[in-house]
């Protein structure tokens, strides 16, 4: 069974190889808008030294399978919103290889505990609309819709 730990300066490099198929993943999927490209290292060490985010990674026999990042945020300042403060999952990517072992589901156990300590109000993610073993998942943990995103190509 694979742990889950808090993300480590010495995991970059790896979390970058994820992010690579992740991207690949999602320009298979929506190959007119994502680019198959690698993450910025910058973006990964920032969210693992930052106070306001959290990067944890699954890891068996010293290898990294998969990682979940996620970051508290506040609701916007409109008059017609209810101010909370949330928990938003930025990325959560398991390795094709490793996909089915349940490794998902411990990744977000972690992200929502992670939440929990903070007091926040809830877990908010976006995934894309034909990503079904995804939106699967989440469902599965319980997550439901709630807004749509739309888009019209105009050339």
């Amino acid at each position: 069974m694979p742990q889950i730990r808090p993300a480590e300066l010495a995991d970059i490099g790896t979390i970058g190889d994820i992010y690579a198929e992740l991207f690949t993943h999602m320009h298979t999927l929506q190959p007119g808008y994502y680019l198959q490209a690698r993450q910025d290292e910058s973006f990964i060490k920032t969210m693992i030294e930052s106070d306001q985010a959290s990067l944890f990674v699954a890891e068996q026999d010293s290898r990294v399978l998969g990682f979940i990042i996620v970051q508290q945020q506040q609701t916007p300042t409109y008059n017609c919103i209810a101010p909370h403060d949330f928990a938003y999952v930025i990325d959560l990517v398991v390795t094709e290889s490793a996909r089915g072992m349940g490794i998902g589901k411990q990744l977000m156990q972690a992200a929502q505990e992670w939440a929990q300590v903070r007091g926040l109000d809830y877990i908010e993610l976006g995934a894309l609309s034909n990503n079904t073993g995804a939106i699967k998942l989440y469902e599965q943990l319980g997550f439901e819709h709630c807004t749509t995103l739309m888009r019209k190509e105009l050339k």
